[in-house]
């Protein structure tokens, strides 16, 4: 299996901190315009929240891991 260099795990990241922020613009966006109760927006930005943090250490991790492996 091929490692994760450096240049991989920060455009990883980079995507994931897009799409987050995509997302949180939407949910806020919905929340405003009144397509969303306070509370909705809120859960789903928590979950957002908690699966970009997952995400971003789970690919710190490999590229972690991959450099340990190389060595």
């Amino acid at each position: 299996m091929r490692g994760l260099n450096q240049a991989s795990a920060r455009y990883a990241i980079l995507m994931v901190a897009a799409v987050y922020i995509v997302l949180f613009g939407l949910v806020e966006g919905a929340r405003h315009f009144g397509f969303a109760d306070a509370i909705t927006a809120a859960e789903l930005l928590q979950k957002a929240t908690t699966l970009a943090s997952l995400t971003v250490g789970a690919v710190i991790g490999f590229h972690l891991a991959s450099h340990q492996s190389q060595s």
